[in-house]
């Protein structure tokens, strides 16, 4: 099947456009998707070096809205959690992991998302760009040689064990998010979904450890 070639989100976008295409939740939500950027009303363009899709602020809250009705209907919920077990799970935690370590050092996530807006702006945005993340889960990442010039972050053992594509792929996502600004609402809408239908690993996630 061409989804499985995908990896990580991009693998479940694509299955949920062979039951629900883009127009057709546009439609349904009753909000443009995206207020800009090289995606269509069908199709997400993912090779674009001068442009990214910058979300509808409203789309995220539209989503919470809208897709998780089982937070307050038990057999809907009972119905669903072996579909979030099977196709979400794992993608909704690595979304989670990746953004816990880029949250723990505000300023570099800032940096990084003011960096890449200004690289597309200008197009100069190289293709391989997001590959200097590929090791951004291990202990040792560093954007910069100098222990005294590089960004801090809080480090949890076993995380990078996540595929690098992923991982790189996953900072990309967050660091557009930073640059359109919707960062804030897709987090709290994952926190949402956590907290439902994985509580205990977001439990495990949350609780204070010592860097």
């Amino acid at each position: 099947m061409y989804c499985e070639k995908e990896i990580s989100y991009h693998k479940i976008y694509c299955k949920i456009q062979t039951i629900l295409s883009f127009k057709k939740l546009s439609e349904y939500l009753g909000i443009q998707i995206y207020e800009s950027g090289p995606h269509s009303k069908y199709y997400l363009e993912l090779n674009s070096r001068t442009e990214f899709g910058h979300y509808n602020p409203e789309f995220p809250l539209k989503l919470r809205e809208f897709l998780l009705p089982a937070k307050t209907n038990p057999s809907l919920y009972k119905i669903t959690l072996p579909i979030y077990e099977s196709l979400v799970r794992n993608t909704a935690r690595e979304f989670f992991i990746v953004y816990q370590k880029l949250d723990s050092n505000p300023r570099f996530f800032r940096k990084e998302a003011d960096r890449y807006l200004l690289l597309v702006e200008e197009d100069r945005l190289d293709p391989y760009y997001l590959d200097r993340f590929i090791l951004f889960l291990y202990p040792a990442f560093t954007d910069n040689e100098d222990p005294e010039e590089s960004s801090r972050f809080v480090y949890r053992k076993g995380d990078e064990t996540i595929d690098a594509q992923v991982v790189k792929e996953l900072v990309g996502f967050w660091i557009r998010r930073k640059s359109d600004g919707t960062d804030t609402e897709f987090i709290l809408g994952l926190v949402d979904l956590l907290k439902l239908y994985d509580p205990e690993f977001y439990q495990n996630r949350t609780a204070q450890i010592v860097n």
